[in-house]
């Protein structure tokens, strides 16, 4: 009996997990983009680094692009920290887009002008 309670109280607590964790439902993961950019901002934080971003769109208008990448600790096993990027710098970015066509994604690698490349843990 004791065990299956606790493997109850496990499985009750992991279902928050997996609801905040919904990366599927977010982001269309079948579909990559890739963009030149401009970083107009980075924010360090938890649950997730965001980097704003500003790239070309098709008719030479700017668009304003804000991706998600994984916690700061998962980050910092990757190789990034809190100021490997700052705003002005040009990167090349490939992440999966909402599936809603907000321009919001999942950040997958971003290369810098030197030619580092950064992905985020669990990217292909």
């Amino acid at each position: 009996m004791k065990g299956r309670v606790l493997a109850l109280g496990v499985l009750l607590t992991a279902i928050p997990l997996f609801a905040h964790h919904g990366g599927t439902s977010l982001y269309d993961v079948s579909k990559q983009i890739t963009l030149d950019a401009t970083v107009t901002e980075f924010v360090w934080t938890n649950p997730h680094v965001e980097i704003g971003l500003d790239a070309k769109a098709d008719k030479g208008n700017v668009a304003h692009w804000l991706l998600e990448a994984s916690s700061p600790p998962v980050m910092v096993s990757r190789g990034w920290n809190h100021k490997i990027l700052q705003p002005g710098d040009v990167v090349k970015v490939t992440f999966n887009p909402a599936q809603r066509g907000a321009n919001v994604g999942r950040l997958i690698k971003l290369v810098k002008a030197d030619g580092t490349e950064l992905t985020r843990v669990g990217a292909q």
